[in-house]
């Protein structure tokens, strides 16, 4: 796409359904997309969060400042993920379902474009937001751990931080040894499959003794054992042979 060579700007909103105090939009200016450095601003708005009492917005895990403001840098990978996302934009103008997010690309020259999928754009918009918000300290990287058995019937168990800012996990195993992953897209496919699962915070452990224990640490503070306080989804029969698969397969790769 041409306009990756200026200047330009993503705007983004939340889709319509979704009320306050969620409701938010989003601009995203981008200065120089073609040099090797990655320079950008972001300007969030938290729209009619006016109307909520900070214990009201602090009761629901929200910050009572309504806007966020930033500028900087992002290391190189991400120009390259976004380069692949906003080449295969289309010219036009977005307009979305109810439950279905705006975004759109204003050029220098004025001209607009938008995504071809926007499910899937708005995924990449969230991760992008969250690598700006780890990079502006805001947020820490998402602390995660697992314990299960490896393909050799030897229990392992591995801690570490998957950063959204440098698209990686890393990690230290039973040994202590550290390690990085930078297989994002089987990261985020683990992270999903992680997070359909039912959480019983209330039989959970703030310290796993058990070392031959199949279990998660999906960063709050808790582990949570399979079958006890971390339990398939609903219809979902062979939920744990999947994830214990995914797991085997994400970090064998690493051996």
């Amino acid at each position: 796409m041409d306009f990756l060579n200026q200047d330009f700007k993503l705007f983004y909103e939340s889709p319509s359904d979704i009320p306050a105090p969620y409701h938010f939009e989003a601009l995203f200016d981008f200065k120089g997309f073609e040099n090797d450095a990655l320079s950008l601003s972001l300007h969030i708005q938290y729209l009619e969060r006016e109307d909520f009492s900070s214990e009201e917005l602090i009761s629901e895990g929200l910050s009572v400042e309504d806007k966020f403001e930033w500028s900087g840098v992002l290391p190189i990978i991400w120009k390259n993920r976004l380069a692949i996302s906003f080449n295969k934009y289309k010219t036009g103008s977005c307009d979305p379902k109810d439950a279905e997010p705006f975004i759109a690309i204003e050029a220098a020259n004025s001209s607009t474009y938008v995504p071809r999928f926007l499910e899937f754009e708005e995924n990449l918009i969230q991760e992008l937001m969250q690598a700006i918000f780890e990079v502006a300290g805001k947020e820490y990287p998402l602390f995660l751990g697992f314990q299960f058995k490896d393909v050799n019937d030897s229990w392992n168990k591995y801690q570490g931080d998957m950063s959204f800012a440098n698209l990686n996990f890393t990690y230290s195993d039973s040994n202590g040894t550290l390690t990085t992953i930078s297989d994002w897209d089987k990261l985020q496919d683990l992270v999903n499959t992680i997070f359909i699962a039912e959480f019983i915070t209330d039989k959970a452990l703030e310290d796993l003794k058990r070392s031959s224990a199949f279990a998660i640490f999906p960063g709050d503070g808790f582990w949570y054992i399979a079958g006890d306080s971390l339990r398939k989804p609903s219809g979902n029969t062979n939920y744990f042979d999947i994830l214990e698969m995914k797991l085997r397969d994400l970090f064998q790769q690493n051996v």
